[in-house]
């Protein structure tokens, strides 16, 4: 019981410092896979083993989406700039004010959906039930 209990609150540490990874600027994401891998690396019961491993997935997951949304927002808007430089039109100034606009709620979806993930796997942990892989 001791083990298991020990297991609950390694769990509850790796949901919070994930939760808190956009205050504290990625700093407890990292920590918090850190943590996660190094469980599974010791070896876990089942149950523990799919928390682990959704937190480590979303993680990266997230992060990548947003290296290539950061990439793609930075890339259009040079492009944008380029061609109002030698095409002086007005929708192409408008579609430079709206990329970053476009940007914002694409990347606010993404995190509601990702606050919804933990919420759910937290759920879950307090249901005591594993997160199907």
């Amino acid at each position: 019981m001791v083990n298991e209990n020990q297991d609950m609150k390694g769990l509850r540490f790796a949901y919070i410092a994930s939760l808190l990874t956009p205050l504290t600027l990625m700093i407890s994401g990292i920590v918090a896979v850190i943590y996660a891998g190094y469980k599974l690396n010791k070896g876990t019961d089942e149950f523990s083993y799919s928390h682990y491993y959704t937190l480590i997935r979303t993680f990266f997951l997230f992060f990548t989406f947003f290296v290539v949304l950061s990439v793609t927002a930075a890339t259009m808007s040079g492009m944008v700039a380029g061609a109002t430089y030698w095409v002086h039109s007005s929708w192409l100034d408008v579609l430079l004010k709206a990329i970053p606009v476009v940007g914002l709620a694409i990347a606010g979806l993404a995190i509601v959906k990702w606050f919804a993930q933990h919420l759910k796997g937290i759920r879950l942990l307090n249901e005591h039930k594993a997160i199907e892989l």
